[in-house]
């Protein structure tokens, strides 16, 4: 039967047409994952055969097929006329193939709203804060044209507005997100702003669906089993798969190619007129990922998301910025400040950097490998603080505000259990070493990294059954049937 996510099962009609039942019960003829199928055409199930298979079938020509009409191209482009040639484009990019981004052409971004060719189908952020004080809302939106799931970032006017002669932050994040093309980038897929970039008052970013999470939710999924008897550790096939691909993501974003990833990159320097971009908020909860469409023995799509506080722009001074949290331990204050006044600021000559975004990614990592779950002076830390020195938490309500940004509040070895091997151990001890110069930044990998995930013997994408996460540990997010 039809391949469908955890929690979802297909059934057959009286016509033996294929309907699916979610795991609230409801159902649909709308696929959980790969969205409706353009009328007139059904998924049926010959019942007649000594091994029933599926087929499409056309309910005005009888015609049988076994090609999925939803990826036809020429039903695809006749759908598809009736709204702009950009989002005609961007509707057929559908792959987290790097090479076919590569090739591909991003839609212009628009000076016209086109909201009207989406509808809400589920709001992550109503835009009061909970996500960002420049965030005018983050939605789950359906392309009327296509079924297809996107993710619509909305910003307020003061995101957009210009600053001291710079770009609004809403902008620049828009023009960003336009330029990369990575598969362990959030993928771009339409963009207006209006009237203009000049006087810009409304603005909104879409990026491809990521329905399984983020990293985080996965970490405090096996945070929550720790001390019981169902406790478990992520599998090492799967963290090796997310330090080749986001090291790879991040040395992109330093170059502009795939300098871990792509043998033809490696020792070639970054792309001729490329400006380096920083991320400055790489954590876990920006690090989102996406199921592959088809039946597969691979694990999930795993994309860096939030280009909020990205810049090209490396003049330094601009103050704090990020999740402190994640802050590589040169960006926090030694001995911590003295002063609350002090907080808006990096330590003196501080500022982010492309090993600081390395060391945040590599907490992310060791926190994987490692969560917590424990409870210190009446506070719960449950999933990714495992890079903290929670024991050195202060008993003084007033000096913990201080203690956050400060050195103290980390551990300078993040060391792994010897339940993964010395291979990974090591690796994940390089991207978080204390001192920058030992991190070095994700493109400085390119001769180490794969030579050594295939020392480990990790280098085939494919996994066992026993390397497969667990259903536990796996949310979806499925809205197609709404």
């Amino acid at each position: 039967m039809t391949n469908v996510p955890n929690g979802w099962q297909a059934f057959l009609d009286d016509n033996d047409r294929v309907y699916f039942r979610g795991p609230e019960k409801q159902t649909t003829y709308v696929h959980p994952m790969l969205g409706l199928i353009p009328k007139p055409w059904h998924l049926k199930v010959d019942r007649s055969l000594p091994n029933p298979c599926e087929y499409y079938y056309n309910t005005h020509t009888k015609e049988r097929s076994k090609k999925d009409p939803r990826f036809d191209e020429d039903l695809m482009n006749s759908k598809l006329l009736s709204v702009s040639r950009v989002v005609r484009e961007s509707a057929t990019l559908t792959k987290n193939s790097i090479g076919t981004l590569e090739k591909s052409r991003h839609s212009h971004i628009q000076n016209v709203d086109i909201r009207n060719q989406y509808k809400i189908v589920h709001t992550i952020d109503g835009g009061d804060g909970g996500l960002g004080g420049m965030n005018g809302g983050v939605h789950v939106v359906r392309l009327k044209a296509t079924g297809a799931l996107y993710v619509e970032k909305r910003f307020k006017k003061d995101a957009l507005q210009t600053w001291k002669g710079k770009l609004g932050v809403g902008v620049v994040e828009i023009l960003i997100t336009h330029r990369v093309k990575h598969g362990g980038l959030a993928g771009y897929i339409n963009a207006f702003i209006a009237p203009d970039m000049v006087h810009p008052t409304n603005a909104s970013l879409y990026l491809e669906f990521c329905n399984l999470g983020s990293l985080d939710d996965l970490i405090k999924c096996y945070a929550q089993r720790l001390g019981t008897r169902d406790e478990a550790r992520v599998p090492e096939r799967f963290v090796w798969h997310a330090i080749i691909g986001l090291c790879d993501a991040l040395s992109y974003l330093w170059g502009g190619k795939s300098f871990i990833t792509n043998d033809k990159h490696r020792g070639s320097g970054p792309e001729k007129g490329w400006k380096p971009i920083l991320h400055r908020d790489m954590k876990p909860d920006n690090i989102l990922m996406r199921s592959r469409s088809e039946n597969t023995s691979k694990y999930p799509y795993l994309v860096i998301s939030d280009f909020g506080l990205a810049t090209d722009d490396h003049q330094q001074g601009s103050g704090a910025c990020g999740t402190s949290s994640f802050w590589a331990p040169e960006l926090l204050w030694n001995p911590p400040a003295m002063t609350k006044r002090q907080l808006p600021n990096f330590p003196p000559n501080q500022y982010h950097t492309h090993e600081s975004d390395l060391y945040s990614l590599g907490a992310s990592i060791y926190n994987l490998c490692k969560p917590t779950n424990v409870s210190i002076q009446g506070i719960h830390w449950q999933g990714a603080f495992s890079h903290f020195n929670v024991e050195s938490f202060p008993n003084d309500p007033t000096k913990r505000e201080l203690w956050f940004p400060s050195q103290q509040c980390r551990k300078s070895d993040l060391y792994i259990s010897t339940f993964y091997s010395d291979y990974l151990r090591e690796t994940i001890r390089k991207i978080t070493a204390w001192k920058p110069n030992r991190r070095g930044a994700a493109h400085q990998l390119e001769n180490v990294l794969l030579p050594t995930v295939i020392a480990a013997g990790y280098d085939a994408e494919e996994f066992s059954l026993s390397e497969a996460l667990p259903v536990w540990a796996i949310k979806m997010h499925d809205y197609h049937a709404r």
